[in-house]
């Protein structure tokens, strides 16, 4: 069904009213509500506005750039997906469950008319822009190491730096370190450093400390593997996990694609190099951590990024808290992807592809289709590759899983 100004009162019966955002690190590192997005971040959030569909709950209303998009969606989907659609930004529902929350969305949704139960107030605003700095990583790690038990091989250290000297002194008492800015995009506000403060770094480091007020220093550590712990956060202040997440990123730290997999099997995965009671140990203490930093403060999906590095005697540790992404994120779309279209106990990848040519996106997923037939069973994908966004001749963002 395609929702539009006609069918308000229809609408309004509807569970919720789901977006995608991807601009949203970028949107809270500004903190302007007239932040506007870059061309590629809206071009991105256009061509995989599909992409809430997936795991919205069962007649909930998807918002899409265009109404062309949802027809090319009909037209390739080999799934039903029990959600309804609409192109216009209107306040059709009253809830909405963006990609993330930041300032610049608000202003949107309160010039569309959407009722102010529909996003946070101005002071919740505030708490969670605030929440999702990685100051909240620090803290959180640093608890961790209290609260964990002392047998666990884990390791990682953050500092929250203020001010040139301490960012300098750091740098210059570390072979080898990263600073991060306190908020930035996927893959951006990084810099890696090898012992010296370069002019470069200085001028980097002065701009974040002038907009952002904090600079985040980390040593380096020997990164074996990327994985997350996924949770949801309730309306009454409860955290709950709900899965695992292993991911891969490029050099730049720009994510690329998730293992679509049981949960159960991804476990077993990380569990070869830390044991299996040590991930949910550490699972525990998070959920209870989590609830309290959080405090009620914010409702939705959240991921907590770690790492498996390895040791200098030649083992491996957990790092089990590199960052926090208080949003939905592309590990929680897997793990809801696989649990409800995928048959368990197959394994296969989830990918969000970028094609910098016109036509070589409908080029590859003509060849993937030939190469890699859909299969299904029961309903559901039991082996083969499938386009979760719309694919056309000029499309250069694309979602697709391959089982």
């Amino acid at each position: 069904m395609f929702c539009t100004l006609k069918h308000l009162s229809l609408c309004l019966e509807m569970e919720a009213f789901y977006l995608f955002n991807p601009e949203n690190d970028m949107a809270l590192a500004c903190g302007d509500p007239y932040y506007m997005a870059p061309a590629n971040a809206r071009r991105m959030a256009a061509e995989l506005s599909v992409l809430p569909a997936w795991y919205a709950e069962q007649g909930g209303t998807v918002w899409l750039d265009s109404p062309q998009r949802v027809e090319a969606m009909e037209r390739q989907s080999f799934l039903p997906l029990a959600v309804n659609w609409v192109s216009e930004f209107a306040p059709v529902c009253d809830k909405v469950v963006p990609w993330g929350w930041n300032p610049s969305l608000v202003r949107r949704l309160q010039e569309a008319g959407f009722p102010v139960t529909a996003y946070p107030s101005a002071e919740r605003m505030k708490r969670i822009r605030q929440l999702s700095g990685r100051q909240t990583a620090v803290r959180v790690l640093r608890n961790l190491y209290g609260q964990i038990g002392g047998d666990i091989p884990a390791l990682g250290e953050a500092f929250v730096l203020s001010s040139i000297e301490e960012v300098e002194l750091f740098v210059l008492s570390h072979s080898r370190a990263l600073l991060k800015a306190p908020w930035s995009g996927s893959g951006r506000g990084i810099q890696y450093t090898s012992g010296s403060f370069p002019i470069p770094l200085k001028g980097w480091t002065q701009h974040i400390l002038t907009t952002q007020h904090e600079v985040i220093g980390e040593p380096f550590y020997d990164k074996f593997l990327d994985f997350a712990m996924e949770f949801l956060a309730d309306e009454g202040g409860q955290v709950r996990f709900i899965g695992y997440s292993l991911f891969e990123t490029d050099k730049r730290g720009v994510y690329k694609e998730n293992l679509l997999a049981a949960d159960e099997a991804i476990e077993a995965r990380i569990s070869a190099y830390i044991p299996a009671e040590t991930l949910r140990q550490v699972g525990r203490v998070l959920q209870v951590e989590l609830a309290e930093v959080i405090g009620g403060s914010y409702q939705g999906y959240l991921g907590v990024d770690m790492m498996i590095c390895r040791t200098k005697d030649g083992g491996y540790a957990i790092h089990p808290c590199v960052e926090i992404n208080l949003r939905m994120n592309m590990g929680v779309v897997a793990r809801l992807v696989y649990d409800n279209y995928v048959c368990h106990g197959v394994q296969g990848r989830y990918v969000i592809e970028y094609y910098a040519k016109p036509g070589e996106a409908w080029h590859s997923h003509l060849a993937f289709q030939e190469k890699y037939p859909l299969c299904l069973e029961n309903g559901k994908v039991k082996s083969g590759y499938l386009s979760l966004t719309p694919v056309e001749g000029s499309t250069a963002y694309q979602a697709y899983i391959l089982i």
